[in-house]
């Protein structure tokens, strides 16, 4: 597990929260990103450590709120 519960990240102009992590199939973390819309509900979508990597190497990582 390299990301933490709460680090946020960009995905096209949108900002994603780190709601969670689990270990997925076989050996492989998979996080779960929720954006919460304007009326108060939740947008979900997973992703796979591969997957939150190439979101770090392309610039969409902006860490954890508690170091921003």
């Amino acid at each position: 597990m390299r990301y933490k519960i709460n680090d946020t990240i960009v995905i096209n102009k949108v900002e994603w929260t780190i709601a969670e992590y689990r270990m997925g199939r076989g050996r492989e973390w998979v996080y779960t990103l929720a954006h919460e819309d304007t009326d108060g509900s939740y947008t979900t979508m997973s992703l796979n450590e591969r997957a939150m990597d190439g979101l770090a190497l392309t610039g969409g990582m902006m860490g954890s709120k508690e170091n921003v």
